[in-house]
């Protein structure tokens, strides 16, 4: 069995190490790009809470995060931590049908990580939090970019072009950017996703607050050109039809 493990601080900066892990790992195993996303996706979620809630980002506790190949077409993630005993997978269940209105603005990690793995277990061990998961696997091989965003206006609308990834780590800018051109008086936001291969919960929750600002305002956000691997996620998440996303979007 295949395994690799690493030990990572209470940073979200760490986050780069995690992608660089899995597409290490997976460079010389049999996992395509969607599969690669869905790691990336779900460990992203897993970490990001330890850090954040469990942890309160202090840098000083580490925690590690392991990948096995336990079969030919089956890979197992697992985090490992001594914050407080919490199980994820004991909160409630998404509402993926509420309108936009109802929508809140979080929420959504645990519940992307559910409907991307096949299986998903906690359990409180030895005085340690283990979230296991795992996903069977089809063949090939992908890659991560970090998130370029380029803009472009007219007069009260703008058009937000996204590449690369929308993570933990890259959100906070996009909802900067996304923050001052509203201040700004634009009325209509298009974000072009043709190029964005990757977005986590921290990136849906950005779109979700711009659509709400907007649409309070008499604006309105479209999403344009989704690629498959961001239309399943906003599928999963029930943000298809919340964010008015065609079938063409």
């Amino acid at each position: 069995m295949k395994s690799q493990s690493l030990t990572i601080k209470a940073d979200l900066a760490e986050l780069a190490r995690v992608v660089q892990m899995i597409d290490a790992f997976c460079a010389v195993s049999p996992v395509n790009a969607a599969d690669v996303s869905a790691l990336h996706l779900a460990l992203e979620e897993i970490v990001t809470n330890v850090i954040t809630h469990g942890y309160g980002c202090d840098a000083s506790r580490p925690f590690t995060v392991c990948l096995e190949m336990i079969s030919a077409d089956r890979i197992r993630a697992v985090v490992t931590d001594d914050a407080p005993a919490y199980d994820p997978l004991a909160r409630p269940e998404v509402d993926t049908q509420l309108p936009l209105e109802a929508r809140p603005v979080g929420g959504l990690g645990v519940h992307l990580v559910k409907k991307l793995m096949d299986v998903c277990q906690y359990e409180h061990r030895d005085g340690k939090n283990v979230f296991s998961i795992e996903r069977k696997l089809s063949s090939g091989a992908g890659s991560a970019a970090t998130m370029h965003i380029a803009t472009s206006r007219l007069e009260s609308s703008a058009t937000l072009s996204l590449s690369g990834r929308l993570d933990g780590l890259s959100s906070p800018e996009l909802e900067q950017q996304v923050g001052a051109l509203i201040a700004s008086g634009v009325h209509t936001l298009v974000f072009d996703l043709a190029n964005l291969e990757y977005v986590s919960s921290a990136g849906l929750r950005v779109f979700i607050i711009a659509a709400k600002k907007l649409k309070g305002s008499g604006g309105a956000a479209q999403f344009t050109a989704l690629t498959p691997a961001v239309r399943e996620v906003f599928h999963v998440s029930g943000l298809l039809m919340a964010l008015g996303v065609g079938p063409r979007g």
